[in-house]
C-alpha cells in the first residue's frame, strides 16, 4: 500500500486494495488532470503508471519530463504544450 497523490498536497491511502487498484487511481486521477487542460502537472507515479500515462498526455499534447529513479516510483513533470500563433499577411 503505497501513498497516491491525487491532488497537489492531497495523499491517499487504500489499505486492503491491491497493487492494480492503485495504479488505476494513478493513472484516472492524473488523466483528469490532463484531460481538464491544468497547465503543469508534477507528481511521484509508478512506471507502470507511467507507460499508460504517456501516449494519454501525448494525445492531448503534453511534453512529458522524468527524472530519473532507481526504483518503481518515477518523478514526472506533464506540461502542456504551447501552440505558435498562427501568423498571416494580410494585404491591404
Amino acid at each position: 500500500m503505497r501513498s497516491i497523490e491525487i491532488i497537489d498536497d492531497v495523499r491517499l491511502r487504500f489499505p486492503g486494495r491491491d497493487r492494480e487498484f492503485d495504479l488505476g487511481i494513478e493513472v484516472g486521477s492524473l488523466s483528469v488532470l490532463i484531460a481538464q487542460g491544468v497547465a503543469a502537472v508534477e507528481r511521484e507515479v509508478s512506471r507502470e503508471a507511467l507507460e499508460q500515462l504517456i501516449p494519454i498526455a501525448e494525445r492531448f499534447r503534453y511534453t512529458v519530463a522524468c527524472a530519473n529513479s532507481d526504483n518503481d516510483i518515477v518523478r514526472v513533470r506533464f506540461t502542456r504544450f504551447r501552440q505558435k500563433p498562427q501568423l498571416r499577411l494580410i494585404r491591404t
